[in-house]
Formats: structure tokens, sequence, C-alpha cells
């Protein structure tokens, strides 16, 4: 606690009494006001306490280059809990993505916003035929009706599925070796340990190929050459859906290729066949 001063130049009144010592409060006044318990104690905290990271208080990447947009600020950050791919929900935030009003995505804006990222044409023309897939209407899909489409698999981490859960991104961050770095071979442990929950080959196969490709687009470079995320940057990816805030654009787009994708894709399959799962 502060101690007030007098101002400067201000004389200095003495007391004209004597101070009294004080004395010491009875033990029967202590007893009726008993410390509160640490439960409570916790819980008036975590009452009174700020936002924390993991209820959304950081801000991702945003694109210089904006493209129209018919939403609020405060709508984006409803809308985006929404979207169960990270990477869409980080590109639609960051003002990457083009969207109706209504959800609608053309796949040419898709692709267009895709090619910022890094992934080559080969590596896209996957991408946007999946998101074209998830709906009866050709050419385009709805952003925010991605819950029950054919992208929905087995397998998922379900941070993002049918609304964001940071529980389940804790869950994912258990298997960081360090609790602050997420490496290729920790996702391979994490894809290996959410087969297990929710069973099914084709979904096992789609689950690493996504953790590999947002790893391989969004991931830091290690002085080895690896990739990895800090476990804030994973935590604005998949939590907050917003592209990580270190992550700058390639000087050279279109490197990432199929090639990329499928080796962090066998090297979860692999981790798991030895595994015996």
């Amino acid at each position: 606690m502060k101690t007030r001063r007098p101002a400067e130049g201000s004389p200095v009144v003495p007391p004209s009494k004597p101070a009294v010592k004080a004395q010491p409060a009875p033990a029967a006044a202590a007893a009726s006001s008993p410390a509160p318990t640490a439960a409570a104690s916790f819980a008036a905290h975590a009452a009174a306490a700020p936002a924390t990271d993991l209820e959304g208080a950081s801000h991702g990447y945003t694109s210089p280059t904006q493209v129209s947009c018919p939403f609020s600020a405060e709508e984006k950050v409803t809308l985006s809990k929404k979207i169960p791919c990270p990477a869409l929900a980080g590109m639609f935030n960051a003002g990457m993505l083009k969207t109706e009003k209504d959800g609608t995505v053309k796949i040419p804006d898709l692709d267009r916003a895709l090619s910022q990222l890094g992934p080559d044409a080969i590596t896209r023309k996957v991408l946007t035929n999946g998101a074209d897939k998830t709906d009866s209407v050709k050419g385009s899909f709805n952003l925010f009706k991605l819950n029950g489409s054919n992208l929905d698999h087995t397998g998922s981490t379900g941070i993002r599925q049918n609304g964001v859960h940071p529980e389940r991104f804790d869950v994912l961050m258990s298997f960081s070796k360090d609790g602050e770095r997420l490496t290729a071979k920790d996702l391979a442990n994490a894809g290996e340990h959410f087969a297990k929950e929710d069973p099914g080959l084709r979904g096992r196969v789609t689950q690493l190929a996504e953790l590999s490709i947002v790893m391989q687009v969004f991931g830091r470079r290690a002085a080895d050459g690896s990739r990895y995320f800090t476990k804030e940057d994973a935590k604005q990816l998949f939590v907050d859906g917003q592209i990580p805030s270190s992550w700058q654009p390639p000087a050279v787009p279109g490197k990432v290729g199929l090639t990329d994708v499928l080796g962090g894709t066998a090297l979860g399959l692999f981790r798991q066949l030895v595994n015996g799962r």
C-alpha cells in the first residue's frame, strides 16, 4: 500500500498526543470471521479475473489487403466459432477470404486466399475440390455450415467441432514434450490419441493430413529446418481461429506441395503402426 506524502513546502504538524500502540484483536473476534476456504478463494479470483488468452484475448495476423466484408468485427468473432477448420477460420478473420452475408464462398475466392498462404496449385486443387463437395451447389460452399458436412471426420481434435472447446486444446498441448512447443512428432502422437478416441481409417488419414498442412503453412522454422508451433501460435490457430500473429506471407508462394503434406501424414501413420494402433 502506498503512503500519501505531504506536498513539498507544506508544514508538518506534530501530533498533539503520543501515538497509542494498537492492541491485538481478541481471539473471539478472529474466530467469528473464519478465513475463506481455498475453493471459495479460487472461485472469487476466477470471477474477478479478466479474460485470459484461452478466452480469445489475443489477436492474430491481419492481411494488409482486406477483401470486401459485410460483417462487423463483433459479428466476425461470433461467426468464426461456426467454422470447424482452423485454416478457413484464420483466413476469414484475417480478411483474406471473401464471404457473402449468408456464408457463401466461391471456389475461385477460396483458391485466391489459399494462394497467399503457400500451397502449390495441385495442393490447392485438392483442397478446393473438397470444399466444393460439402454441399449440392457447384462452384461454392457455405463457410458457416461445414459442421455436419462431408468434411466432418473421425479422429478430429474436437477443438472447433460444433463450437470452440478450449479444453480440447489442453489435450492437444499435453503431447508437447516441453509444454511450450508442438513439433510434427507431437502432432503425430496427438493424432494417434484422437484416432483412438474416435476410430476410423478415413478420418485418421484426413486428420493427419490436416495437421500436417497447417504445420507446413503456419509453423515456424527451426534451426534444423523442421517446423513447429509455439503454444501461443497453436492457441491462436486452433482456439481463436486466427492465423498466428508471428506468421508472414511466404516470399515465394506455392512452395508447400502434396509431398510435404503426405510426408507429415505418413509420419503419423507410421508412428501409429509402430505403436500397434
